[in-house]
């Protein structure tokens, strides 16, 4: 039997897609037909790649098994008193939300451009934009996950007071971008749709100031649903038009918001607007707030290009980094503006545009080597130091190297 029969035979003609020479994208409707298809891959010693929903191309480079869970969409169970839900791998987070919604639950205030991504991909992929101030990583909340070996077999991890577990498995799988295990289900922890939200914006003297002002509030434990600091230019470029109060040249803007329970939320708003008082800001127009965050959640679009460089960095040295890159950019040849927001204890992220005529190609290069010197890692760089360690545990899960070849090595 040739292996797009043995596919066939796994998941049904229609389900079968035969891409380039030795190539093929299934579409698997459960997860026992996800644990065949990976036995037919480790048989045949044929790469498999998972794409999600699929809503990317899948283009082969040699024999290759390309996996999409979009017909795997299904919420299993709602549990709204432990306030749990267990999910199919395939069913995007967009989609959870608006089963949710109506039932007064959430997800937790990530962006939805994250949550665009089917469950298995928000989980499995490797990078900072999954994180809320509010409520931590996107790993954070899960409590369970349902995955197939390179072997075939299927593993859950327990669903149970974490006192009780042992060694939290799942962990393993978060991040592994499926060279770990193909994630087919998992159990994750949702919230109450918060009672009630405020926003505010504000000026600081500086984005040094700023980035003060933010880690201060966290400190206090203020857990805002959302935070994003512009420098002057970068909040010209963004709020044209808008009732931008004039900012000196060396000035930020900074927009929040919080939510929860109306006497929590006007707490977390104040212990903000105390950080930027002892920081020296003063309040701005909360429209600007209000545009922000209709931007980022209710799908308005956001003027000019996206980002060309995206640098995350821990609080001790996300100051040292915007600063870098501004003069490394400067010394290019360049203008630089940025933004920073994904806040979280662990540090956020900047985001540098680029103007001028200089080569967008040298300015990177020299805005790269400034950012890592500064202490910051490009978006998506790893640990390489652990290296050693992920390659023995991928040998002894998959010794003959199908799942996902070519992920997590650079």
């Amino acid at each position: 039997m040739t292996v797009a029969e043995e596919l066939t035979r796994a998941v049904g003609h229609e389900h079968v897609k035969a891409l380039e020479s030795a190539a093929w994208l299934v579409t698997p409707g459960a997860p026992p037909e996800v644990a065949e298809v990976v036995r037919i891959a480790h048989r045949n010693r044929i790469a498999l790649v998972p794409v999600g929903t699929g809503s990317r191309d899948a283009h082969a480079t040699g024999a290759r098994i390309h996996v999409q869970t979009r017909r795997m969409d299904h919420v299993v169970h709602l549990d709204e008193t432990s306030l749990l839900v267990h999910v199919q791998a395939g069913i995007t987070g967009l989609a959870l939300e608006k089963i949710l919604v109506p039932r007064g639950l959430t997800i937790g205030d990530y962006p939805p451009a994250v949550l665009m991504s089917t469950i298995g991909g928000i989980l499995a992929v490797r990078t900072p934009g999954k994180s809320s101030a509010r409520h931590g990583f996107f790993e954070d909340a899960v409590v369970g996950v349902s995955a197939v070996l390179a072997d075939g077999r299927t593993i859950h991890t327990r669903v149970a007071p974490r006192r009780s577990t042992g060694p939290d498995l799942a962990r393993a799988l978060c991040g592994s971008e499926g060279t770990i295990g193909f994630i087919t289900g998992a159990v994750l922890r949702i919230h109450r749709k918060p009672e009630a939200r405020f926003v505010a914006a504000y000026v600081l003297p500086s984005v040094d100031a700023a980035v003060n002002a933010v880690y201060l509030a966290l400190r206090e434990e203020a857990a805002p649903s959302g935070v994003r600091i512009y420098d002057a230019g970068e909040a010209a470029a963004h709020f044209a038009g808008a009732p931008l109060p004039e900012l000196g040249a060396d000035e930020a803007l900074v927009t929040c918001a919080t939510a929860g329970p109306t006497d929590l939320a006007t707490c977390d708003r104040d212990l903000i607007a105390s950080a930027v008082a002892a920081e020296g800001g003063r309040a701005g127009d909360a429209r600007l707030a209000e545009l922000w965050w209709k931007r980022i959640h209710q799908g308005e679009p956001t003027p000019g290009p996206g980002p060309a460089l995206q640098v995350t960095a821990t609080p001790a040295t996300l100051r040292a980094v915007y600063h870098e890159v501004v003069e490394a950019a400067k010394r290019a040849g360049a203008t630089t503006r940025a933004h920073i927001s994904r806040f979280d204890a662990d540090g956020a992220v900047v985001f540098f545009s680029f103007s001028g005529d200089a080569s967008i190609d040298t300015v990177r290069a020299a805005t790269e080597t400034a950012a890592e010197e500064a202490g910051g890692w490009l978006l998506g760089a790893r640990a390489t130091k652990l290296d050693p360690y992920l390659a023995a545990l991928r040998a002894a899960l998959d010794p003959h190297g199908i799942m996902n070849p070519g992920a997590l090595t650079d």
